[in-house]
């Protein structure tokens, strides 16, 4: 309420009874209905500090309350995404610098769950797959090899197979 605004009122009538009627102490008439009025004013002023204060403890429970909601819910957040995305993060750190039989902790069924099976599984077929490429690897080192040896035998036998070659015929003309 504004300053200027004047405290409400209350006006009850006041009703002439039989007994005031035709009572020794009142001379009213027992035509007359109402004898007269009863006003009050009431101050609000108390009453206005009580809603006042309410409204301020009112919006200071919600602050707490979305407050303590908000940490709530960011620590269910950090505890149920932000760790697992954190140790997937740090397993592809592994990964990538070769630690290809580091496992990630497969501790829910939820997606992040499935997420650390797949990475597992991922991990493993590229370990499996780095061995093949060794494999691979290790048998073209040895067919290089075979090859290289073929070709150091080779040109000694060629050698040997063209003077051979060049002696038969110098033995068969020396014949004739």
């Amino acid at each position: 309420p504004t300053p200027a605004a004047s405290p409400p009122k209350t006006l009850t009538p006041i009703p002439n009874e039989p007994a005031c009627a035709n009572g020794a102490c009142h001379a009213h008439a027992p035509e007359k209905k109402v004898l007269g009025v009863l006003d009050v004013t009431l101050s609000l002023a108390d009453v206005d500090l009580a809603v006042a204060k309410g409204r301020r403890s009112a919006l200071l429970l919600a602050v707490a309350g979305i407050a303590a909601i908000s940490l709530l819910l960011a620590s269910l957040f950090h505890r149920w995404v932000g760790k697992p995305v954190r140790t997937l993060l740090g397993a592809t750190e592994r990964v990538a610098t070769g630690d290809l039989a580091h496992r990630v902790p497969v501790a829910r069924p939820d997606e992040l769950g499935q997420l650390a099976a797949s990475f597992n599984q991922m991990t493993t077929r590229l370990a499996e797959a780095r061995n093949m490429v060794y494999q691979s690897n290790k048998l073209a080192s040895v067919g290089r090899l075979a090859a290289g040896i073929a070709h150091e035998i080779n040109n000694p036998l060629t050698g040997v197979l063209t003077y051979s070659s060049f002696l038969l015929k110098r033995a068969v003309d020396e014949e004739t």
